[in-house]
This record gives C-alpha cells, sequence and structure tokens, in this order.
C-alpha cells in the first residue's frame, strides 16, 4: 500500500478472519474501491491468481511444499517467499543460563509454537549443559496449557485436529526411535487440539522432530561439544530462517554472523525475535526475499533509471 500496489490478499482457509477485518478497515478508511481485496477460495481459484499475467508479483508466507510449487507455476512474476524452518538456538558459555533458559521455553511454545521461527533445536557447548538443560525442564513445567484467553496460559491449541494429530505422531515417532522425554510428550486435551509443551533429547538428526518444521510446542536439545560443533549442527539443515545465539564472546558473535546459514542471527535472544523495520527472511527452503517496511517496498516496486 505504501508504494501503491494494489492487493489481493487470500488467506489461510483456517485463518481467514483477520483478513476480512483489515479488508473492512482499509475500507473504511476510504483507501480506493478495488485496491485492496480480500478473497477466500479454494486452491484453484488460488493457482489461477498466481498464473496471472495481470498479477506482478506474488508474495507467499506458509509451506515449503506449497510454497515452491507456487513459484515453479508462476511464470516470469516476481516472487517473495517466507516459508519457515525449524528455528535453532545455539547456547555457549557465559551467557546468564537462568535468563536463557526462560526466554527459549518461551520461544519453543508460544502460540503453541506456531510461528515460522519458533526455537526447535537447541544445542548447548557441553561444558554448560546439563546445567541449562535442568533449568530449561524447570521453565517447561512452569508454563500452562489451555485457554489462551486465560492470561496465566503460555500453550494455546494447535490450529486443526489434522496438525494436532501429526505433531503427536511425530513425537511418539521419535520416541520409538529413541527420544527420551524430559517435558510433556502427550495431549493435555485432545478434544480442543491442545498439547503439552514438551522437550525431547537423545534425537536424530533424520527424526522429523528435527529435521523438518513442527509448527508445534515441540523442541529438542542437544550436547555439543564447541560452538564451532553447534554451527554445524544449525547449518546441518534444509532450511535457513533465523538463530538465537547466546554468547558474551564477541569471536563467536563474528563467526556466527559469517558462518551461519540463516537470513537473522539474533545474539543473545532466541530466533523468535522480530520487529517490523527488520530485512527478516531466510535461505535455502526458508524461502527467498525479505520482508520488513523498506525491505518488502523495495521487493513490490521495480527501480527506473532516467537518463537525459
Amino acid at each position: 500500500m505504501a508504494v501503491g500496489c494494489p492487493v489481493v490478499l487470500k488467506p489461510a482457509p483456517q485463518a481467514p478472519l483477520s483478513a476480512i477485518a483489515l479488508a473492512r478497515m482499509i475500507e473504511d478508511i476510504g483507501w480506493p474501491s478495488g485496491a485492496f481485496s480480500a478473497l477466500l477460495c479454494g486452491i484453484p481459484v488460488a493457482e489461477k491468481l498466481v498464473t496471472d499475467d495481470r498479477i506482478a508479483m506474488l508474495s507467499f508466507t506458509g509451506s515449503d511444499k506449497v510454497g515452491w510449487h507456487l513459484k515453479a507455476i508462476c511464470g516470469k512474476k516476481k516472487v517473495a517467499l517466507e516459508l519457515g524452518g525449524n528455528a535453532s538456538v545455539i547456547i555457549d558459555e557465559g551467557p546468564d543460563l537462568g535468563s536463557a533458559a526462560r526466554a527459549v521455553a518461551m520461544g519453543a511454545n508460544l502460540y503453541a509454537g506456531q510461528t515460522c521461527i519458533s526455537t526447535q533445536r537447541i544445542y548447548v557447548v557441553e561444558s554448560v549443559h546439563d546445567a541449562f538443560r535442568d533449568l530449561l525442564v524447570k521453565e517447561y513445567a512452569a508454563l500452562q496449557a489451555g485457554d489462551p484467553s486465560d492470561a496465566s496460559v503460555s500453550v494455546g491449541p494447535i490450529i486443526d485436529a489434522g496438525h494436532f494429530q501429526r505433531i503427536s505422531r511425530w513425537v511418539d515417532e521419535a520416541v520409538a526411535d529413541g527420544a527420551t522425554v524430559l517435558a510433556g510428550g502427550t495431549a493435555v486435551d485432545a478434544a480442543r487440539n491442545i498439547y503439552a509443551a514438551t522437550l525431547l533429547t537423545h534425537v536424530g538428526r533424520e527424526m522429523n522432530v528435527s529435521c523438518a518444521e513442527v509448527f508445534g510446542p515441540v523442541a529438542v536439545i542437544a550436547a555439543v561439544e564447541s560452538f564451532s560443533e553447534a554451527m554445524t549442527r544449525v547449518n546441518d539443515s534444509a532450511y535457513g530462517l533465523q538463530v538465537g545465539v547466546y554468547t558474551n564472546n564477541l569471536s563467536h558473535m563474528k563467526a556466527a554472523h559469517e558462518g551461519l546459514d540463516v537470513g537473522g542471527v539474533i545474539i543473545n535472544n532466541v530466533p523468535g525475535f522480530r520487529v517490523d523495520s527488520m530485512p527478516y527472511g531466510g535461505i535455502k527452503g526458508s524461502g527467498l526475499g525479505r520482508e520488513g517496511l523498506r525491505y518488502a517496498m523495495e521487493e513490490m516496486s521495480e527501480p527506473r533509471l532516467i537518463v537525459y
């Protein structure tokens, strides 16, 4: 809107109400008729939008499978994709482990883990692993699951029964293959799609809870011998959106910025940190392009040169 682009917004079918509310608000403030539309439709109509030559740009937020499919069929138009990932946190020697544990517990479970930068993989330098693990388990024990309208609740429901069942199945599969449950690992209220804040250890890299995007209240923790090994483990992923790095070592901060295959490195906070002015986005399976006010405006416009 800031650069004068007309917009057709197609919301996810599971959560259309905010898009409708936004469209009504834009209409109420007097934006030109037709310049902003919210379209609730099925996949065939959505794909017609994507392939229509009158649409100059596709901006998609969602799963990697759908995003790369839409890119493949959209033709010559510009594309921005925000496709999520399995975001990591590195815990180095030096930082306050108590505050880090509180932030990581919340970062893994806010919105029941249903954000693309939810903390999913936690790599802790061996010398502080046991102490941090024990603090993190205590923080998990304090998390309440249930009705998100209750101010004491941190972990609300999964968006629908299908995703609730998938999350439960992935955890069960991991446990069957040797993972250990440190917290959660079970449904709180299956009728309302509420799953407990879950922390697993002894998890293999090939397990879905590690290599895929859980998009739920599930995280895995592992000890590593060194900060360098932690970076290697972070990069051992098909995704690369954001990473949190808890360290007071300036050389490790520099190494993380230079060596981690992600779009954003968040020092002494979880990967879920975001403000609208950031150039937000990822690489590899996490997408293309950058969001954020100025950066989105650049993505959605073309430079024009005049020479005279």
